[in-house]
Parts: structure tokens; sequence; C-alpha cells
């Protein structure tokens, strides 16, 4: 998408969110503090904040909270559409991320999953510039030993998070991973 596209499509959905209330909740991506992001997400929906919350990791207290400084913005906001003569889209229906801005928008989609998969997607482009391989996978480990670690890869759908829940093992993740220094860590802070 043009950028010139996306600021005026952006500025649309500002527009249009005047007066309307919404929910924002302040989190991070990356069990792995030396590779966490800062997320904000705003979202039309209270599920959908709900959603984050359980999703991400949230900071342990008000003095986290105060420190938090979003360094990438999720605005979801399923209620509106995209105009596709005007804004260049295929469909009414947009997930369009800007790096530069550090912003991702979201229109015309209920699914929450779309706001989960776009903070992926921004780990997935960041994570591999200060030398972490990102993977699409479950993970476990040995009881008391974090050295060994089981990681498994397929396809949506294909068994991963059936295949990492072991009972002799401690659950690391069961969908998105990073591979860093200090090991294996999860993005998120649900499963």
């Amino acid at each position: 998408m043009n950028p010139d596209k996306f600021n005026e499509l952006f500025s649309r959905l500002q527009g249009y969110l005047q007066g309307r209330d919404v929910f924002v909740q302040d989190c991070y991506a990356g069990a792995d503090p030396a590779y966490r992001l800062p997320i904000r997400v705003i979202s039309e929906l209270a599920w959908h904040s709900l959603f984050v919350r359980n999703m991400f990791i949230l900071p342990r207290n008000r003095d986290e909270y105060r420190q938090h400084v979003p360094e990438f913005t999720v605005i979801a906001v399923p209620s509106f559409k995209a105009f596709e003569p005007i804004d260049s889209t295929r469909t009414s229906t947009f997930i369009a991320i800007n790096f530069a801005q550090q912003l991702c928008i979201i229109g015309d989609s209920g699914y929450g999953g779309e706001i989960k998969k776009a903070i992926f997607t921004v780990m997935n482009y960041l994570l591999p510039l200060d030398g972490v391989m990102t993977m699409h996978c479950s993970a476990n480990h040995a009881r008391g030993d974090e050295n060994d670690v089981a990681v498994f890869f397929g396809l949506s759908g294909t068994g991963k998070t059936t295949l990492s829940a072991d009972p002799n093992r401690t659950l690391i993740g069961d969908d998105e991973h990073g591979w860093g220094e200090n090991g294996i860590f999860n993005f998120e802070g649900g499963c």
C-alpha cells in the first residue's frame, strides 16, 4: 500500500472514531525481556480488549504501567469499512501495517485473531533484525531443565498444541516463539 494511501485511510479512521468510546490496553509481546515489544491496542469492542489482555503480557504493577511506552500500536475498528475506490483496497476489509509509523490499522473485521497475527507479523519482521529466529511452532521443556526444549513445527491444525501439552513437561507456548541468546521464548502471555 502506498504510504500516502495508508495515511489517508488512517485519517478517515481517526475521523470515524471522533466522539466514540474505545478500549485501550497497554501490554507486551515477547516473554524474554531482552526482546520484549511494548504495544498498545486500541479497540472498538470490549471483547477485543479482553482478548488482548489475555493474549499478551501485562505490566505487573502501576509503576510498569507508568513506564510503558508503546513501540507499536494496533487500532482495530470492525465497524469501519474501507471504500475501495478511495482507499485503494481490494475489499472493505483491511489490515494495514506501517512500520515507519509503528502502526497497524484494522477495519471491517471482527475476528480478534487479526490483532494477534498483526503483532506476530511485527515480531516476525523486527526480531530477525536483532538476531532472533522467529518460529510458528509450539514448545515445551523438561521440568527443571530449561535447556531441554522440544519444538513442534507444522501447519495450523496439524497437532502442535496437542503434542506440546505433555503432562511431564512444562509448556512454553503453543503458537509463536523466538529463539534468541537466552533460548526459546513465547510471543504471548497466554498459552
